[in-house]
């Protein structure tokens, strides 16, 4: 087993209340990312503009951060095998939406902050295995933006 299904495993342990309510965990991510990084919040089209007090229960955001719940659940699934998924995932960031890779080490970190916030037993391992599948993640989609021409 790689390093990274190694770390897949570990996580999967913690994530079953994530996996269970992908909208809440979400919500509470993207809030999250745009208190602590407000400037990312201009990437995402819907949602500029929009104060704090407008983001919270928006059910755009709730959707939004749903599927960046379930897509980290896919790939934690996938134990290091995830190179098709994020293929796709670069396909739709790097030509659709332009989003620069430096904002998924800002997610990223977000992520880690919010399972140590959320997820009850998630110690240091488990912090360890999470930073080691987003960083592994990060490395990953940075070649397929190489291979689409996106910097």
């Amino acid at each position: 087993m790689s390093v990274c299904a190694a770390d897949c495993v570990t996580m999967l342990c913690f994530w079953a209340p994530v996996e269970a309510i992908p909208r809440c965990y979400g919500e509470i991510i993207l809030l999250r990312l745009f208190e602590t990084h407000p400037d990312v919040q201009k990437l995402f089209l819907k949602f500029v503009g929009l104060s704090k007090e407008q983001l919270q229960n928006n059910p755009g955001v709730q959707a939004h951060g749903e599927i960046v719940v379930c897509k980290l659940t896919e790939i934690l699934k996938a134990k290091g095998e995830h190179k098709e998924i994020l293929k796709a995932l670069a396909e739709s960031h790097a030509k659709q939406h332009k989003i620069p890779l430096v904002n998924f080490q800002i997610i990223s970190e977000v992520i880690v902050t919010v399972a140590i916030e959320n997820l009850d037993g998630f110690g240091p391992d488990a912090q360890i295995a999470l930073k080691n599948v987003l960083k592994t993640f990060q490395i990953d989609l940075e070649a397929c933006y190489d291979e689409l021409g996106f910097k």
